[in-house]
């Protein structure tokens, strides 16, 4: 009998393979993303050459291309010269402040890469939110997971239309179970609070389980909400603020407003002069042992520091690409005179680049202290300039610019949020078990931040937007943008 050579032996077993492979079933609900390369975030490195199996919104298996134990796919995705990370995040936005804002915003954010996001107060209703949530689940509405954490409580008269107000500690209580029994998981601190009602707050709040987000009231001391628990710190200020020694004077300058005839107005008057005895009196020494406490009480941070530059007047152009995505009556609202602005005297804009500056400064410090940083952007059509989606790139980027590296800014849109608001699990990393929100870029993001705005496939949930769907979408989102004016 002839003897095979190795080469025969080796072209039998691959038709056999190939015969093999062929008889097997396909697997209609598996799709596959070959041949990408995968960034892992946690650990700053790319593996090339590797495959990606979900089935329906959760990966099954990650690994060198061609080597996975499943069925045959029923779908695939070429990943060839592409690079895969996890779906960002922003943590901070407001995409219910008027009934039509989710039918524009929601799918700017998958745009844009962004498969989460957390919702930071809305004016409509808790159901209607969640029919929202339970529409993009189901695949009727394009968006992204939305974490609702809008239950807001503020001090009276309240700050916005529809937030429930607490004048005691014992309406404090009253306004946590009331929040509880709506059927929202976590709590909103508010800017009006009083001192002893933001604590009765933030200890119901852990009585029945609820993580409390939010600002630190103004007549509280940021050492009054470490130690009150609070989960989440919104924006960046209260930070900075708490570097300077005259922080207390600050505070009791805010409850004296607030006790007089006329609050709101003596608290603007009050909060104007703030910026500028920060800038004054912040301690290096001070703001040191302040970010160190709040690291070692894993306090995170939603920064939200794209918001100065409305302040500092740095507008998009007319022309610009996000401005032709918002309705045009939105950005006719954004061309009007805005309270926030008009509360900028000639001082507080004369020290405002360097007051900026100093919140970089502080939130470098922060970060190198090891406190937990959430990419965010406080994007909503009542924030002018502040982009659905667009913003947080923005974002990313200004943390690169303060000294992050990539690496370090990724993490704050995928790993840090994930593990602080997703499900039990969840990592923020692309591994079996973790949720099939991927997108794929054509270049790598751990050598430039700015590679995220390269999208070529984004998933969310299992679904797959590749370019072609994605540029529609866009050109959907603008072409309904003016004719939205029209009507």
């Amino acid at each position: 009998m002839r003897r095979f050579t190795k080469w025969a032996v080796a072209v039998i077993a691959g038709l056999c393979l190939v015969a093999c492979r062929t008889n097997e079933d396909v697997d209609p609900g598996l799709t596959r993303i070959s041949g990408v390369t995968i960034v892992d975030v946690s650990d700053g490195v790319a593996r090339s050459d590797q495959d990606i199996l979900f089935r329906e919104d959760q990966i099954v298996w990650t690994g060198e291309t061609g080597q996975a134990p499943l069925p045959l796919p029923g779908h695939t995705v070429d990943g060839r010269g592409l690079f895969a990370m996890p779906g960002l995040w922003d943590s901070h936005v407001h995409v219910f402040s008027t009934e039509e804002e989710p039918n524009f915003a929601l799918p700017l954010y998958i745009l844009h890469g962004l498969t989460s996001i957390r919702d930071m107060g809305a004016l409509i209703s808790f159901d209607d939110q969640m029919e929202v949530n339970a529409e993009i689940r189901s695949g009727e509405r394009i968006g992204p997971r939305i974490i609702n954490a809008g239950a807001m409580i503020d001090g009276p008269p309240g700050s916005w239309p529809g937030q429930m107000v607490a004048t005691t500690p014992e309406e404090g209580l009253l306004r946590v179970r009331e929040a509880a029994q709506t059927g929202w998981r976590s709590v909103k601190a508010y800017s009006l609070l009083d001192r002893a009602t933001y604590l009765a707050i933030a200890a119901e709040a852990d009585e029945l389980g609820l993580p409390l987000y939010g600002h630190v009231p103004e007549g509280v001391t940021l050492a009054d909400a470490v130690a009150a628990g609070q989960d989440v710190i919104e924006h960046f200020g209260r930070v900075t603020k708490a570097c300077s020694t005259e922080e207390q004077a600050m505070i009791d300058g805010v409850i004296v407003a607030l006790g007089s005839d006329a609050p709101f107005q003596a608290l603007m008057a009050e909060m104007a002069t703030h910026a500028i005895t920060t800038l004054e009196t912040w301690d290096a020494d001070l703001c040191q042992s302040v970010v160190g406490g709040l690291a070692e009480a894993n306090i995170a941070i939603a920064p939200t520091l794209m918001v100065s530059d409305f302040y500092l007047g740095n507008d998009p152009e007319p022309e610009d690409l996000r401005m032709q995505t918002v309705p045009l009556r939105i950005r006719a609202q954004w061309g009007e005179p805005d309270f926030r602005r008009a509360a900028m005297t000639e001082d507080l804009l004369a020290i405002a680049p360097e007051a900026v500056r100093q919140d970089w400064q502080t939130f470098k410090l922060a970060h190198d202290a090891g406190a937990v940083m959430l990419a965010s952007s406080d994007a909503a059509f009542l924030n002018p300039f502040l982009f659905h989606g667009a913003t947080l790139i923005d974002e990313l980027e200004r943390y690169v610019e303060i000294g992050l590296t990539p690496q370090e800014a990724l993490i704050t849109a995928t790993v840090n949020p994930s593990v602080q608001f997703g499900s039990p699990g969840e990592n923020g990393q692309i591994e079996p078990g973790q949720r099939a929100d991927i997108i794929l870029l054509r270049a790598n993001p751990l050598k430039d931040i700015s590679a995220v705005r390269q999208l070529q496939v984004v998933i969310a949930l299992g679904r797959v937007f590749d370019r072609a769907a994605l540029d529609d979408m866009e050109a959907t989102l603008r072409k309904r943008a003016n004719a939205d004016a029209a009507e």
